[in-house]
């Protein structure tokens, strides 16, 4: 059989692509291709009049649509692309026809905004929990199993101890003591006034080893912050750092079907039967105004979306499409800087592995830190063989690389974990370049992240606004569902939909200081 290579660049779509796009948006694949194909798409050309207008239909915007339907507004939302879903999507691969995600995303039991809104869709079944297990790390050749759970937080990581005390001196371990103490007795804003230092900083002051640095703290901060420790907010840092100490039943989940199929396409459908409208392929390019008062949106062909309510559920990256170079927000939204990554798809001609998930320690000389064999996930929906996808995060380094030097790369990470990878045929292959994961959480940044409502009528959603989370899927969810709520707060309806941010437990619990603030 050819080996199919495709490449997939978010923003820069093939012909056949957007020609796949657009037939998916008329009929995805999975169980929701039903509902999918009832849907009515506008066309681009009437004005109407609404109650609110969301421009993007991605999580946030989704989010918050389905919400300000569900209470009885008349909802319109404009998408510029041919199908919804943002940063978190997937279409079936061109030369295999099997879902893709623009890259592979994880959920946390510790969503509670996301896993509300796929429960209200009906897709909440849809998710693959790994509680067996944490995570596997390959370190060093050996898989180490980190497991949680059995003693209360934080002690639950003890029971790991045995096999890291292998690969990591205990001293190294105990340097992290002072750290985890201070961490547990701060509040929210404590944490919050660490915002002006690096990552790397702040943890050699507390005196964290350098070895301990660069086996463990380098990994999170590339794998869940998105950039490397040395250039990272030690706020963001620690506000992860105080969320892990205070949960001993922490679980990853995975998608069994697309991105789209999990959450965009239902919502999409809940939207419109409460009378909402989505019109794809329709850019937003500026606010309508009447004096000084939000009136809606003009549209890249001049015509316009009346409404007194707009949400721009858009990335920090495409404020100046929509707000003018004078408005404050447009300033704000340029000290966002995106993290790029870079997914492999890889098929194979056999099974290799029982395994659903496993990374490997951040390393300059390697690519990959994540990877994920979809045929354990997805219940047969990836073909007769493995189907194992990977993420290399901050892809600075892989730029320049070709396609084909980033596959071989990926084939021999992933021979270090499952070496029968070397006998398989591979069958397919995917390498999908997406500018944006999220936006790197440098120095400065958590204290620039704007509010939800910036005027009267104006009101902005995604993971980039001041959430009380990390820059995640849970992020944009819980923003989506603030920016309803503020909207219904102007029309003088007191809702509460947004569900608070975790709270640490355990011994953590009593430790914390309190400042009023929930959460992270």
């Amino acid at each position: 059989m050819r080996l199919l290579i495709g490449t997939c660049v978010r923003g820069e779509l093939t012909d056949q692509e957007q020609g796949r796009f657009a037939l998916v948006a008329l009929i995805p694949s999975a169980h929701f291709a039903g509902e999918a194909r009832s849907l009515t798409l506008t066309p681009a050309t009437s004005t109407p009049q609404a109650d609110a207008v969301i421009v993007g239909a991605g999580i946030a915007g989704l989010s918050c649509a389905t919400r300000l339907a569900d209470a009885g507004l008349r909802v319109v939302v404009l998408e510029s692309s041919d199908v919804p879903g943002g940063r978190a999507r997937s279409w079936p691969d061109p030369s295999t026809g099997i879902d893709v995600d623009i890259g592979p995303h994880v959920l946390l039991n510790k969503y509670p905004n996301m896993l509300a809104l796929l429960e209200r869709l009906g897709t909440a079944d849809q998710v693959c929990w790994q509680t067996e297990e944490l995570l596997t790390v390959l370190d060093k050749g050996r898989r180490l199993h980190f497991k949680v759970g059995g003693l209360p937080a934080p002690l639950h990581y003890v029971r790991n101890l045995p096999q890291v005390l292998r690969n990591v001196p205990l001293r190294h371990l105990l340097s992290n003591v002072r750290l985890g103490w201070r961490t547990m007795r701060s509040s929210p804003q404590e944490l919050m006034t660490l915002d002006n230092r690096s990552g790397r900083d702040y943890l050699l002051s507390n005196g964290v080893s350098p070895g301990f640095i660069d086996w463990f703290w380098a990994s999170a901060s590339t794998a869940i912050l998105n950039l490397p420790v040395e250039q990272c907010s030690a706020a963001s840092l620690m506000r992860l750092l105080a969320q892990a100490l205070g949960h001993n039943d922490l679980a990853f989940g995975f998608p069994k079907v697309g991105l789209s199929e999990l959450y965009a396409w239902p919502a999409i459908g809940s939207l419109q039967r409460n009378g909402g409208e989505i019109r794809f392929g329709c850019a937003a390019n500026g606010l309508h105004r009447c004096g000084a008062d939000i009136a809606g949106v003009t549209l890249a062909g001049g015509t316009r979306v009346e409404a007194s309510a707009v949400v721009l559920a858009v990335p920090p990256t495409a404020i100046d499409s929509v707000l003018p170079r004078q408005h404050a927000l447009t300033a704000t939204a340029a000290r966002f800087e995106p993290s790029p990554y870079i997914s492999c798809y890889l098929w194979f001609d056999c099974v290799l592995s029982g395994a659903r998930f496993w990374a490997r320690p951040w390393s300059p000389e390697c690519l990959n830190t994540d990877f994920y064999d979809l045929s354990n996930i997805r219940d047969g929906a990836t073909g007769p063989g493995s189907m194992i996808a990977t993420n290399v995060i901050w892809s600075h380094r892989a730029a320049e690389l070709p396609d084909q030097a980033i596959i071989d790369a990926t084939l021999e990470e992933i021979a270090d974990f499952v070496p029968e990878v070397r006998q398989a045929r591979l069958v397919g292959a995917a390498v999908h370049h997406i500018p944006m994961s999220v936006p790197c959480a440098r120095p400065g940044i958590e204290t620039s992240r704007p509010a939800v409502r910036q005027e009267k009528g104006l009101f902005i959603a995604g993971d980039w606004v001041d959430t009380g989370l990390p820059f995640c899927m849970e992020s944009a969810t819980r923003a989506g569902a603030l920016a309803a709520e503020q909207v219904l707060a102007e029309r003088g309806i007191t809702a509460h939909l947004a569900l608070p941010t975790p709270v640490p437990g355990g011994l953590a619990k009593w430790l914390r200081r309190s400042d009023g603030v929930d959460g992270f």
